[in-house]
């Protein structure tokens, strides 16, 4: 078995013991993705999972428009509230760092260490896995502040 098998084998273990079901499903698909098919075949796919991914968080954060949880009538009320100015610049700054962590990540050190860093935080901390490519960019910052 490939060292990428039974790396996805410990996640599926960690993720059901920890009872994150979601993760535990999407290490056992990949796991069986790594049986069917071989790493060039896998790394084709990266990409527009990503996309696919993306995509399906953009409907999920335009789901209250859609459902009118959020209406524009009520929205103007909402520019005399200091905390809705503040969430839309952290919003676009984490949006930013977002953008920086993607290429960041290309790094194989630093995806390593993004995707350690969020399944600890997943399995452990009760996290959601929302942060790595956002994470990546502030280190990336953060490093480019550091001149590294």
């Amino acid at each position: 078995m490939s060292q990428a098998g039974i790396a996805l084998l410990v996640i599926l273990f960690l993720s059901i013991v920890f009872k994150d079901y979601i993760l535990a499903a999407a290490a056992g698909v990949l796991f069986l993705l790594t049986l069917i098919f071989d790493k060039s075949t896998l790394a084709s796919v990266s990409r527009p999972a990503f996309l696919l991914g993306i995509f399906f968080l953009m409907v999920f954060i335009m789901m209250p428009v859609a459902t009118e949880k959020i209406k524009f009538s009520n929205l103007l009320e909402q520019f005399k509230n200091p905390i809705f100015f503040l969430t839309i610049a952290t919003a676009a700054i984490i949006s930013y760092f977002g953008g920086r962590g993607i290429s960041f990540m290309q790094q194989p050190h630093i995806l390593f260490a993004v995707v350690l860093g969020t399944l600890i935080g997943v399995l452990f901390l009760r996290g959601l896995p929302a942060g790595l490519i956002i994470a990546a960019g502030i280190v990336s910052v953060v490093a480019g502040l550091m001149g590294k």
